[in-house]
């Protein structure tokens, strides 16, 4: 009997996170999470069982984790987190000026080919990490980030 003939499989390595109006390297980032997708389920009915339909879809937020370089200070996010509410200033932008659009994609073996895409629309920075420090450590220093999502499309 002949089996399959399977193709390597996918890596976690291989993918790219592009943010459209920031030209941030895309390999600073180590490791991302695209949001979880839901839909509510509504039960209803006049029999003796639940019928179940979809309702409200719920988007979770995107995470990543992004290296800190020695090569000059890099504030985009902080800059951008600022722009959706400042505490000095005692406010923000609005949605439209601050919401964006992030690209994820899923790459092949070549490192070059995208085997899935990701596209997140309104997203804004909601939450960054306190840096963690430690003089025992030679770890690479992370920035880990939280980003609100409206909407995630595979495709």
């Amino acid at each position: 009997m002949a089996g399959a003939k399977v193709k390597n499989p996918r890596k976690k390595f291989l993918w790219q996170i592009i943010f459209v109006k920031h030209p941030i390297n895309p390999f600073l980032f180590q490791k991302v999470t695209v949001p979880e997708i839901s839909i509510e389920q509504v039960a209803h009915g006049d029999v003796n069982y639940d019928v179940k339909t979809g309702g409200r879809v719920s988007v979770g937020n995107l995470t990543a984790s992004k290296l800190e370089t020695t090569s000059g200070s890099d504030t985009w996010l902080w800059d951008w987190l600022m722009s959706v509410q400042d505490m000095l200033l005692g406010g923000g932008l609005t949605p439209s000026q601050y919401k964006e659009t992030v690209l994820i994609n899923e790459l092949a073996e070549d490192g070059v080919s995208i085997l899935n895409s990701w596209t997140c629309t309104g997203v804004w920075p909601c939450k960054v990490n306190g840096q963690d420090l430690d003089r025992m450590s030679s770890d690479n220093t992370l920035e880990d980030l939280e980003f609100s999502v409206d909407t995630c499309e595979k495709l």
